[in-house]
């Protein structure tokens, strides 16, 4: 029999002192400790530079009082000079900052460079069309000289108009996985030995009132982290700790060595974690081409299985499915207009795409298959595979919806001579 006696609530304040009144700890001094052992955190005073945040500071908006998540320099004041100090220490001659959003680090990375009269050029890249950042740089005119905005797909897309040499590069983008992750195996080819990489929001997975974190939840916010302890490099994370207590930081930095290229297998493994969202077809394979160019053929075979993988596992979760599958109806609506948009594959996943996942607005105007069956119960017109040539004018791009038989119909489809339009396994996003 067990009795269960009500513990007061352990805060975060009384937990060092409980943990130490632990019977027999006091006699604890210490057990086998590592002398060689590296510290976790490193001073970093001498390297912080506040300058450049203050000038750009003085010339932005206030924030909105009722919204605490109204901000436009993404970084906290220490991390923006940590971040400056860097610069001014190391003296890059190319910088690539990933993850623009409003702009306002942008802005104090080209003040730094202003104020140490540096020629090095700054690439700032972002995923977003509609980027947020082109209002807030209309601010700085005097600084936009040296910056080179390149927005509206991933970094992967970029990189070879970017080409090489880098020598710093901050990553700030989707903080779930692949994010970093893929976009740092993306970078690595195009970076110097030495060059210092930033991360930041290293710890954001625990800031549970941000817009992003309650979205996407706790666990999912991970990628940074994963990127930097999973990394083989020389790290530095700043200490910004004040009155002599222990500070976690939301940033830190390493250098590029040659271990941190030998030893990206790591990097690649990393990506069978489990990722949030599954990134759009245009992504994946502009994600591919980029490993496909810059690795050996067994990391990119790796690569790819690790796509299919993800994507098996998105299909069946309902949250997952939802978003990927709007994802791609969207796109393929602008691209081709709703009425050339088609199904191929009208078994059980099919007929639970239209009936539980896909709005109304977002189905195809037919479906096709090799069998169809009278009874199927779908709300659309169904047509055997033998009307694809006389209706190919009408579609513009055929989505597959077999899970068992996607690899085959592709194969099938893609060796039919004359039919004109696109086709999409979305079961393979890259093929």
């Amino acid at each position: 029999m067990f009795l269960l006696v009500e513990q007061p609530a352990l805060t975060a304040l009384n937990f060092e002192d409980r943990l130490m009144n632990f019977p027999g700890n006091k006699k604890i001094v210490a057990v086998r400790p590592i002398v060689d052992a590296e510290p976790l955190l490193a001073n970093v005073t001498a390297i912080l530079w506040n300058a450049p945040r203050e000038a750009v500071q003085a010339k932005l908006p206030p924030p909105a009082q009722d919204d605490p998540f109204d901000y436009t320099i993404g970084m906290a004041p220490e991390e923006s000079a940590f971040v400056s100090g860097l610069i001014r220490q190391r003296s890059p001659r190319k910088i690539l900052e990933v993850g623009v959003n409003k702009g306002g680090s942008t802005a104090v990375l080209l003040k730094t460079l202003d104020l140490l009269d540096s020629s090095a050029p700054l690439h700032a890249v972002d995923i977003n069309a509609d980027l947020p950042a082109k209002q807030t740089l209309k601010l700085f005119p005097e600084l936009l000289d040296r910056l080179s905005l390149h927005c509206g797909r991933d970094i992967s897309a970029y990189l070879e108009d970017i080409g090489g040499d880098i020598d710093f590069c901050i990553l700030d983008t989707a903080h779930y996985l692949p994010g970093e992750v893929l976009n740092f195996l993306c970078i690595l080819p195009y970076l110097k030995d030495g060059a210092t990489v930033v991360i930041h929001d290293q710890v954001h997975h625990f800031d549970v009132d941000s817009p992003d974190t309650r979205l996407f939840g706790s666990s999912a916010m991970i990628a940074c982290r994963v990127l930097h302890d999973t990394v083989v490099a020389d790290k530095l994370v700043p200490d910004f700790a004040e009155f002599n207590k222990f500070h976690t930081p939301n940033i830190a930095s390493f250098t590029v060595t040659e271990d941190t290229r030998r030893y990206v297998r790591d990097l690649f493994s990393a990506l069978m974690l489990p990722w949030r969202l599954l990134p759009s077809k245009e992504h994946l394979n502009d994600a591919a081409k980029s490993i496909k160019m810059n690795y050996p053929p067994h990391y990119f075979d790796y690569f790819i299985e690790t796509i299919r993988r993800q994507a098996t596992y998105h299909m069946n979760r309902v949250d997952s499915a939802s978003a990927y599958w709007k994802s791609i109806m969207q796109e393929a609506q602008i691209k081709h207009g709703s009425a050339h948009v088609a199904f191929y594959g009208a078994g059980g996943y099919c007929k639970n795409l239209l009936e539980s996942i896909l709005p109304q607005d977002l189905w195809p105007a037919m479906v096709f298959d090799k069998k169809p069956s009278a009874d199927s119960g779908l709300p659309i017109p169904i047509h055997g595979k033998t009307k694809l040539e006389d209706l190919n004018q009408a579609i513009s791009v055929l989505i597959i919806t077999s899970v068992a038989h996607n690899e085959e119909i592709y194969a099938e489809l893609s060796a039919e001579p004359g039919l004109g339009f696109e086709i999409v396994n979305p079961f393979n996003p890259i093929q």
